[in-house]
């Protein structure tokens, strides 16, 4: 998803020959697209000084005269409002920096939908990120430093309530790691290090009641998991190795049935980045 949302602020890529060096307004090196092109551009716009910096106003438009972005340009540095616009005008990106190169942002879907709005430092991500669906909920909050995630990513159900917990450091999991139920209870708790799940693992029932305790080590299934009935009582329990289960052999037919189902469904415990373009997917089911 950060892929996507990256991808946004790539300012302009126009129709030149092979052999051009293509970029974006950062300098920074972009691929070849078909559909802009500089025609139309004032031979005062596009200026560099002696130095080589960027001043005043740049823009590029695209092959059927719409403007593909502008801003204006201070000693190299964006000062003021950005616009970046789809093909067919609508506005894309808009980033208002302040005198100290912070920019609030705002992304849109070519439909013209807000899809997200943040903060750049810069030309990089910052602070609390927000996302919303394409109905105009917010589905999401992260927060970045210096585009990578740190601190907590959040997950919401449709009606506003928290669906999940996640802390990053560096744009890798590390820290808590909490579920949420539709009622508000808490469906699962357990932890990330090193970008793994690590420690305790706990699942609850819609009620409160627990409904597995395990442990994993390094990402792995690792000592007993017990699984609980929705009554409170044990069902059976697991022992592990290494992610490899040591007394599948020791359960009855009932047991046995209940724990194909349990390792079924636990190899569907879910990364939420994977489903960052249909939030409404990964809100159902599973762990």
């Amino acid at each position: 998803m950060r892929i996507l949302f990256s991808a946004f602020l790539l300012f302009a890529c126009f129709v030149y020959p092979a052999n051009a060096q293509i970029t974006d307004v950062f300098g920074n090196k972009v691929p070849i697209q078909q559909g802009a092109n500089t025609k139309g551009v004032s031979s005062n716009f596009n200026q560099k000084d002696e130095q080589g910096r960027k001043q005043g106003y740049w823009e590029k438009r695209y092959s059927n005269g719409k403007p593909a972005y502008t801003v204006t340009f201070v000693d190299d540095k964006p000062v003021g409002t950005m616009m970046r616009y789809y093909f067919n005008g609508n506005k894309k990106v808009k980033i208002v920096y302040d005198e100290n190169q912070y920019g609030a942002a705002e992304l849109y879907s070519e439909d013209g939908k807000l899809t997200a709005k943040g903060f750049y430092d810069g030309t990089h991500k910052d602070s609390v990120w927000q996302y919303f669906s394409p109905q105009g909920i917010l589905y999401t909050t992260e927060s970045y430093k210096d585009s990578l995630k740190n601190g907590l990513t959040t997950y919401y159900y449709k009606d506003g309530s928290v669906a999940e917990e996640i802390e990053w450091k560096d744009d890798n999991k590390e820290g808590i790691w909490r579920k949420y139920h539709e009622n508000g209870r808490l469906k699962m708790t357990s932890a990330h290090k090193n970008d793994h799940i690590e420690g305790e693992y706990i699942l609850y029932y819609p009620n409160g009641k627990l409904e597995l305790q395990g442990f994993f080590s390094d990402g792995l299934e690792n000592g007993t998991w017990v699984v609980f009935t929705p009554g409170g009582t044990v069902a059976y329990k697991i022992e592990y190795k290494d992610g490899i289960t040591l007394n599948a052999d020791e359960f009855d037919e009932k047991q046995r049935k209940m724990f194909e189902e349990f390792d079924k469904n636990k190899g569907k415990i879910k990364d939420p980045e994977q489903f960052r373009h249909d939030p409404d997917q990964y809100m159902r089911g599973g762990f």
